[in-house]
């Protein structure tokens, strides 16, 4: 769907008008310097939509580079393909003072794919430019112009590329010929749209002016919420020679199904009768689903394709079932042919994935909303989702790469706004018991069992999937301590309906207690201690916890001879609306023990609440790092 740079693109892209302006800086706002990397002085967007199949759009951005930092900001990715052309690209660099430096040609832009090593087929490439200019401040200038040879995916407007950017203007135009139909979307513009009319053509101005940069903060809410962005979508349109037309999700849904879909379930008679046979002695839908899904893993495996229309239109099913690869469309669509041959519906879904939850716009149906297909089948009792360019993932499991978020599902219906699995706080949970012996010379030795379950799955997938000698070098960089080693190291998978991935280790920590003295310094926790996070008296965005979870370390630790087996018993518990932390520790026969329990309750909280939050933060980070005096004998 969409490719590996199109993020890249997007934040690069809007931006037309190289003249003779004074690029010296002494020219921006103080206010726009403050907190920022980087300072966007004009970014100018102009798409002229003639008809269907001829696009244009002309782009001039000029922006001001502060530092290192902001280098990423000021190099510029212009994507093309078969369905649209780069007819021109230059650009220019200033120093400080706003003289010329270099000019830059269209032969000093690089031509690279623009797909990454898991994409076997692709007609996508970009035309990069990265400036190798490195005396700060720096001013760099682009113009560049493409044509599209199709209207259904026509450019947006997102004047805010980064918190660390700041914007000195920027403006978005659209022109089409008068009485074009377009649904547009302008979200969080607060501006007056300028609007011109001749006899032939219409257009639409959007623009904004001195939008400072802004300090991030940790835990905040997706920043796109609050940015502006003007979205287009004609009314009808022409794709790869496919006519559509489409107002809302069920209309989209219904041409991804007439047009995308359709004559992609052509499994032949043989490979349905294997299926058939296949699952011929389960007792249930859900047991025949699970046996071909298993089937799929087995058989298949992910590759991306993105050739013209393949973009969003996936590979036939009997394409994949004699190739035995395809990528997340054809691998979704195979499944559900599967499930077709033995009699059980399934939904093709369109999905927004990712580690954030981005849902789709439920109001505004578009094609740039999606970057991801999986499956759905519907069962009387039990919706089930799939991923299905997964080899690991347990049946009806999707990870937090597509959990809780809404999603387009191409139904018997049209289109359909579903929402996906949420995986709470306590389903989310790592749950670790620990024996362990303490010998005289300070070092720790013994066993280590963690269970793995809900969005933590995938915590140590790598470790699971990774070869006998992988295995140690990744656990040295998951557990992250000073001098420790693995004898042995066991991982297995339990795919129940309650999954769980269950890690056995034994291992040796040399000199992890220190002696001083006739006293030996200890930290009981040893595996799993909270970070403290950047304090912030002038919090202005709410406390975001996308996702909570539940951890829990049981930690056993038999003592030697030569200490006295006498501590204070300790026990703390902080409870917080976002959040419980219980933590307790005693010497009982012969053994350390200590008990902690972390629980972060997902949720919104209000920024006045930031200080409580970093306080809980701190006084969990010390609890976590507490250390025991024992005494020698």
């Amino acid at each position: 769907m969409k490719l590996p740079f199109i993020n890249l693109l997007y934040l690069l892209i809007p931006f037309a008008s190289i003249g003779q302006e004074n690029y010296d800086i002494a020219n921006i706002s103080p206010a726009l310097k403050s907190r920022a990397v980087a300072t966007v002085r004009n970014d100018k967007t102009v798409v002229e939509m003639k008809s269907p199949e001829q696009v244009t759009e002309t782009v001039t951005r000029v922006i001001t580079v502060y530092n290192k930092n902001g280098d990423y900001y000021a190099a510029l990715p212009v994507h093309y393909n078969k369905s649209c052309e780069v007819k021109s690209l230059k650009g220019a660099i200033y120093n400080e003072m706003g003289i010329l430096q270099k000019k830059i040609a269209t032969k000093d832009f690089k031509d690279i794919s623009a797909v990454d090593n898991s994409t076997m087929f692709g007609d996508s490439r970009i035309k990069l430019y990265v400036p190798d200019y490195h005396s700060y401040p720096y001013t760099i200038e682009y113009q560049y112009e493409v044509k599209y040879k199709q209207n259904l995916i026509i450019p947006s407007w997102n004047p805010e590329v980064s918190n660390s950017v700041s914007v000195e203007k920027s403006s978005f135009q659209f022109i089409a010929p008068v009485g074009t139909a377009c649904r547009i979307e302008a979200k969080n513009y607060k501006g007056v749209v300028k609007e011109e009319k001749s006899d032939k053509i219409e257009s639409k101005t959007w623009s904004v002016e001195h939008i400072p940069a802004k300090k991030d903060e940790s835990y905040s809410p997706n920043p796109n919420l609050k940015r502006t962005n003007v979205l287009i979508v004609p009314k009808n349109f022409m794709y790869y020679g496919k006519e559509g037309s489409f107002s809302d999700w069920k209309e989209y849904g219904e041409w991804v199904s007439s047009r995308l879909l359709s004559k992609k379930e052509d499994l032949s008679e043989v490979s349905k009768q294997k299926f058939i046979s296949l699952t011929k002695n389960a007792n249930s839908d859900q047991e025949k689903a699970r046996i071909l899904y298993d089937y799929l893993q087995k058989n298949t495996r992910y590759i991306s394709i993105q050739i013209g229309i393949g973009g969003l239109e996936p590979f036939p099913a009997s394409e994949v079932d004699r190739l035995g690869y395809g990528d997340c469309k054809a691998l979704t669509n195979y499944m559900k042919s599967m499930l077709s041959a033995v009699n059980i519906p399934s939904y093709y879904c369109i999905v927004e994935a990712g580690r954030r939850k981005e849902s789709f716009n439920t109001t505004f149906a578009n094609v740039q909303d999606g970057n991801h297909v999986i499956l759905c089948i519907p069962f009387k009792n039990d919706t089930t989702w799939l991923e299905c360019t997964s080899q690991n993932l347990p049946f009806g499991f999707l990870s937090d790469f597509t959990d809780d978020r809404d999603v387009m599902a191409c139904t018997e219906r049209g289109g359909v706004m579903m929402h996906t699995p949420k995986y709470s706080n306590s389903t989310n949970l790592q749950f670790r018991n620990a024996n362990l012996t303490l010998q005289e010379d300070g070092s720790i030795q013994g066993t280590l069992n963690t269970k793995f379950y809900g969005t933590q799955y995938q915590n140590h997938m790598d470790v699971l999937v990774a070869s006998n000698h992988e295995k140690n070098k990744l656990l040295v960089d998951h557990y992250n301590i000073d001098n420790i080693s693995f004898a042995q190291v066991n991982y297995s998978e339990h795919k129940q309906e309650n999954p769980f991935i269950e890690e056995n280790l034994t291992i040796f920590i040399k000199n992890y207690a220190v002696k001083n003295g006739n006293k030996v310094l200890i930290q009981p926790n040893i595996f799993n201690t909270q970070s403290n996070i950047s304090e912030n008296r002038n919090r202005t965005e709410d406390i975001f916890i996308e996702r909570g979870f539940t951890d829990i370390d049981s930690i056993s630790i038999q003592l030697p001879e030569n200490i006295l087996k006498k501590i204070t018993p300790e026990q703390k518990i902080i409870a917080k609306p976002f959040g419980k932390y219980e933590f307790r520790s005693e010497i009982k026969e012969n053994k350390l023990i200590t008990y902690r329990k972390l629980e972060l309750f997902e949720g919104s909280y209000p920024a006045s609440d930031y200080e409580d939050f970093f306080q809980f933060h701190k006084e969990i980070s010390s609890s976590d790092r507490g250390r025991f005096n024992l005494s020698l004998l």
